[in-house]
Order: C-alpha cells, then structure tokens, then sequence
C-alpha cells in the first residue's frame, strides 16, 4: 500500500486529484494534500511518502524548488510535475531536474492514472528485487540502484579481487560489461560557479547539479557504451568500452580516440550546464581486471590540473610521458594524507605515514628536490591545521614548518616528520570537537533566530556555518540525538503553546507568527506534536 503527497495552491484541483486516486483501483493508504511547498515539506519530514505530485506555479515556493528541496533530503522520493506550461522547454526543465514525468493541466484522468500507476509498479519491482535478489531483474532495473553503483565501484577499486570474483561482479551487470577495450575517466566537477547566470554554486544546489551533471555524462558516454556512477564529493567515474573495430589501429589513433572523448565529455558539461570539469583519462585496456589500476591512472591523470590549470582535459598516456610523473604521485600521496587527518582516520593515517616518509628516503636526488616534496606535505598539514582552528584564539604557531623544523638538513626532517603528523592529528581531532561544539552553537542559535521563517531551509542553516546539508543533519543529530527538523518544530510548538496560554491572538495569527502559512497546517501539526487541538490546548491551559 502507497502514500501519495498532492502539492497545489489551488484547493479544488488537489483535492479533486486527491478523490480521483482514493476512488481509483490503486493499492493507496491516503493521499495528503498540501497548499503550498512549505507544507509539503512539512509532511515530508514528518512522513514516508511513496510519490509527490506537485504543481509548478505556487507562490512562495515554486515547485522547482520544492524539488530541489526533495532531492536534498529524499533523493530517491519520486516526483511527477502537473502544470498549465505546455512549454517543451519547460518540460524537459522539470525533467532534468529528476521529475519522473510531466502532465498538463487540465489534467487527463487516464493520463494521471497510467503515469501514477508506472511510478508505483517501478517502487514495487525495487522491492520486490531487493528481495529476491535476483541478479536479472537487478540488471533490468538497476539503472539509479545503489547495488549497481556498488559493483562498479568495486570492479574500479579493489585490486584483491580474483579473477573468480571479477567475473561474479560482472555477471551481476548482466552483460553491461562487454569491452574488449576498457578505459576509466574521472570528471572532478568545478562547483565554484556553474548554471548560466555563472554564480557561485551554493551547499543546497550542488547535489542538484550533480544529478544533472551525471545525466550529462552517461548520455555523453552512450556512443562507447559508457557506464557512469558517482563518485566521492565532486567526482564522477566513467567506463568506456571499445569493440575490435573501434579499437583497431596505431597506438595514436588509440590515443586520439580518448582524447575525442574526453573533450566532447567537457564540451557537453559547458554546453548544458555551463559548468567546467575537469576529465582524467586512463590508458586503454583488453582487460577488465586491469580496472582499478586504470581507475588510478584517471586519477592521476586529473591531478595533473594542478600543474597545467589552463587545461580541462588529461591523458595517462600523456602524463605518463613526462618526467615530472613522481610529482603528480606525490601530490596524490599528500592529499590522501590530509584527507585522512581532515576525517580524523588514525587507523589508517599510520600506514599514510609510513608510506610518505619511505618515499622520502627512496629520492635519492638533491636536498632541493627533497625539500620541495617535504615542504608540499608539511605546508598541507599547517594549512589544515590553520583552516580547522581559524577564529578559535588557538595558536598554532608551533606547526609552523619553518619554527618545528628549523635548521634541520633533510635526513633530520624527515626523521621528525611522523612526530610531526602524529602532533597535527592530536591537535587537529582537538580543533574539530571544539569546532563542533561550536558549530552547534551557531546552528541552534540561527534556527532559534530563524524558525518564524516559514521557508527556512537545511540549506539555510547549513549555509550559515559553511557545511554540507548532510554534514549539518550528521552533525546535529549526533550532538542532540534528535533531527533538525524535530528541533525546529519542537521550537515552533513551544512559541504556539505561550501564545495560545497567554495571549487572545487568533489560530491563524499564532500560525503565521511561528512558521505556518495555514491556520490548518499549523493546527495538524500542533495535535501532532502537544497531543490535543490548539484550541483544546488554550482551554486547559486557562488561557485567554
């Protein structure tokens, strides 16, 4: 049985779509209606809805917005979007966004009935899937589940696998994986300014924009048989396949062929979205199992921006080529070292550490290089350490590279870089719970300046400590054991409970004063949360 959410500003259309479904032969428990965007997300937080069908023209919030909400907090909450824009251009806008489909107002009963009643049978064949774990039918509708974007993350990562275990994983793609000629590309998007009006990407549309950017890059890859998944943070991965026609020829052809890839993949990513990109191209390869050894290749292929920023497009074969190949490695080492200490990994940081220092001692060349490649790691690791503690009056200036390794010869630096390492980890897990603690300051005291606000967004709030909404939703939850939104109402509740014991302000004045835009909303959600009606409350709190 389903749950279905109907979002529009105009009372007689929602419900009327409402009476339509619950008369209707689908497996439905009820379908909610909700006035306007805010609303919705209300019900959203407080509920788990199969589908939301929601207008695009609403005042206040839009239902693009309201989708961007969506796939913020619910990525995989389906959407279907009912209009009066008959646009084709608008259409295809809601779609890019995520909508699974488009319908136009007046909407047609049957229309509305088959596009529900696809959405619906799509969830059930997930869940009956997920139970049967039937490789088939994984094949057949995996293309956005997480099963599959975890098999191919293995096949691009895990060097241990045998060549038994390889062929396991591969089946599971049901025959996705066909060659003979193999290639990885990794896509590291630039979200510093992105979209046509070339502003900066804010914390709440990057997630967005890394869907659209995903669609882009597997309609992109689609002449090579591309297979596409997202990475880490900004990154998307690629796997291109050639036949033996294709790949037939001199090794430049080879070379050229990627190179095409590569440009039309960044041609695209500007043309549709007028986002830069970054693209790290692998040699090609007749063997599957070579993946993850490819995938570090594409890898180090794109840390080559760092030394050649007016380019977008990089090629193993290429970087490969030149002799400065033990730096981008290197560089690649230290930013695997700071990752490890910006997430607080001491498990792993003492094999990072081990590693760093050995490469150190294998140079083998002047102390000038030596001193360049020690300077990069100990200069990442301040600068960490700096950023972490900004603003906390915590000196750090015994980190400083110059002061804790001053006047040592080489040999001695490196000596003292584990010591080092180890000393900025402590320092740095210190900085970050005092950094937390902070942080949920900042946050509680936004929201509690903030909450009347009827469009407060996660968005918002993780906008005002500079933190992904995800990180912000981790981060309160383990600090308070409770979620954002549970806070943010328990707030709104608490105002609505003083006002009604103590003033003679109307249901509808109190709603608009703590958040609600509905005098009806505002009454759900207070029977939700105090137990009794608004009304029932003031009268057994000898209110006025």
């Amino acid at each position: 049985m389903y749950k279905i959410l109907v979002v529009d500003d105009e009372p007689n259309v929602s419900i009327g779509i409402r009476d339509f479904l619950l008369a209707s032969e689908l497996p439905l428990t009820s379908v909610e209606t909700a006035l306007n965007g805010f609303e919705a997300v209300d019900y959203l937080r407080m509920d788990h809805f199969d589908l939301v069908l929601t207008d695009i023209q609403m005042g206040r919030m839009s239902g693009i917005e309201l989708m961007e909400t969506i796939y913020m907090e619910q990525p995989n909450l389906p959407v279907v979007v009912i209009s009066a824009h008959e646009k084709f251009d608008f259409a295809k806008k809601s779609l890019r966004l995520g909508a699974r489909d488009y319908l136009v107002k007046p909407v047609d009963e049957d229309e509305l009935l088959r596009v529900v009643r696809g959405v619906l049978v799509e969830k059930q064949e997930i869940g009956k899937r997920s139970l049967e774990r039937s490789i088939e039918e994984q094949h057949q509708h995996s293309s956005d589940s997480a099963r599959r974007r975890e098999i191919l993350m293995e096949l691009v990562t895990e060097r241990g696998l045998s060549k038994e275990e390889h062929n396991e994983l591969a089946a599971e793609l049901g025959g996705e994986l066909r060659g003979p000629y193999f290639g990885v590309i990794s896509v590291r998007l630039d979200f510093s300014h992105g979209g046509f009006s070339q502003r900066e990407v804010l914390y709440r549309d990057r997630k967005l924009l890394k869907f659209a950017a995903l669609n882009i890059f597997e309609e992109s890859l689609s002449e090579w048989d591309g297979l596409t998944m997202n990475g880490f943070g900004n990154e998307l991965i690629g796997i291109i396949q050639l036949g033996e026609e294709d790949a037939a020829g001199q090794n430049q052809s080879l070379q050229s062929q990627l190179h095409l890839v590569g440009q039309f993949v960044a041609v695209n990513f500007k043309q549709y979205l007028n986002m830069d990109a970054t693209i790290g191209m692998s040699s090609l390869q007749a063997d599957a199992t070579l993946l993850p050894k490819q995938m570090e290749e594409a890898h180090l292929s794109a840390e080559w921006k760092k030394l050649h920023p007016e380019q977008q497009v990089f090629y193993y074969g290429d970087v490969a080529a030149q002799d400065s190949l033990n730096m981008v490695e290197w560089m690649e080492r230290v930013e695997e070292c700071v990752q490890l200490l910006r997430g607080g990994d001491n498990e792993q940081l003492a094999p990072c550490i081990r590693d760093v220092v050995r490469h150190l001692e294998k140079l083998g060349h002047t102390d000038e290089l030596v001193n360049s490649y020690f300077g990069m790691l100990a200069y990442r690791i301040y600068g960490l350490l700096i950023e972490i503690g900004h603003g906390n009056g915590t000196s750090l200036r015994r980190f400083d590279p110059d002061v804790y390794f001053r006047d040592l010869p080489s040999a001695s630096k490196i000596e003292r870089l584990a010591s080092y390492i180890e000393a900025a980890a402590r320092s740095l897990g210190d900085l970050a719970r005092e950094r937390d603690r902070s942080l949920l300051a900042k946050i509680t005291g936004f929201i509690q300046n903030h909450y009347r606000n009827p469009a407060l967004k996660i968005q918002d709030i993780a906008g005002e400590v500079h933190f992904s909404s995800a990180y912000l939703r981790y981060l309160f939850k383990r600090e308070t054991n409770r979620s954002v939104w549970d806070y943010v109402t328990e707030l709104r509740i608490e105002e609505a409970k003083y006002l009604l014991a103590t003033t003679d302000k109307k249901r509808y004045e109190i709603a608009n004063e703590v958040g609600y835009e509905s005098p009806e909303h505002f009454s759900r959600m207070f029977k939700r949360y105090a137990g009794v009606s608004p009304a029932d409350y003031r009268k057994g709190a000898g209110g006025i």
